[in-house]
């Protein structure tokens, strides 16, 4: 009876497992890239209309002040317009409504809607309760696409440190090498296939997507790592996020530091400088 392998991680080849590889780094730096458009437009969208959809009820109110905002549409600049209004039942509210190049006097009598019972929901008729309209919310697409990534990267980097403590090691020949359609910051994604076999001889395949597909081709036959108890759960060493390096005593070797801080940039550059901006905006 065979003993099941167990490999020791080190806590720096942990973490430049988990941020290390493209799909992790191209995410982190997407999607903090991504996260400043949410803040200035998506967050700013006027989604107001669902708010519109019941009774609305309409008054009338005066106009108290009408600013330039830093903001432009179509490179008009887009006009706070402030007003005061009383409901029905006496109680004065004031509002901010926006638009698009268009302002107001002050003490201009204006028209106010905001549906019914919910005067806190109002608007100038025809402007709007946010700075951009509602298509400025398909801005998210950036973050979101980002956040692909990470998740993407994050499911590698959790397969490659399970495959590094408890996977078995073994070559695969390379069978197959396939230049796809497909393009990543211009460099041409590869689809390459390997044969292997596992500890009790039987053939599997493993297919693995690269833009380095150099790196997988440059001994006669690869290492992999692949799962004793599901050998179709596999994959080739040198493709695994930061490339773990398993020294001849089956150890694996930890990360410099410098690497693991290098990896850190992008990470901590999005969580520090969101999370100022959120403790600055909503909490402060």
């Amino acid at each position: 009876m065979s003993v099941a392998t167990y490999r020791k991680i080190p806590l720096s080849t942990k973490c430049s497992i988990l941020l290390g590889g493209f799909a992790n780094q191209f995410g982190w730096a997407f999607f903090g890239f991504g996260m400043i458009f949410f803040w200035g437009f998506a967050m700013n969208s006027d989604l107001s209309a669902f708010y519109f959809t019941g009774e609305v009820i309409t008054v009338e109110g005066t106009a108290t002040r009408s600013t330039e905002i830093d903001a432009t549409e179509g490179n008009i600049t887009v006009i706070g317009n402030s007003y005061k209004f009383k409901t029905e039942d006496g109680i004065e509210f004031e509002g901010i409504s926006y638009a698009t190049g268009q302002s107001i006097q002050i003490g201009q009598s204006v028209t106010i809607e905001y549906p019914e019972g919910n005067p806190q929901y109002s608007r100038i008729k025809g402007m709007r309760r946010q700075i951009f309209h509602a298509v400025a919310i398909w801005v998210v697409l950036f973050p979101l696409v980002g956040l692909m990534f990470m998740l993407f990267g994050l499911k590698r980097s959790i397969r490659a440190i399970r495959l590094l403590k408890y996977g078995e090691m073994t070559k695969g020949k390379l069978i197959s090498k396939v230049r796809t359609n497909t393009k990543i910051n211009g460099r041409p994604l590869y689809k390459m296939k390997f044969r292997y076999k596992d500890y009790m001889g039987n053939e599997f395949e493993l297919t693995e997507k690269t833009l380095t597909p150099y790196v997988l081709e440059d001994q006669g036959e690869e290492r992999l790592l692949y799962s004793r108890h599901k050998p179709a759960y596999a994959a080739m060493l040198d493709s695994l996020p930061s490339s773990a390096s398993i020294n001849a005593h089956g150890s694996i070797e930890p990360s410099s530091l410098i690497r693991v801080i290098f990896l850190m940039f992008f990470p901590l550059l999005t969580i520090v400088g969101h999370g100022i901006y959120v403790f600055n905006t909503y909490v402060g």
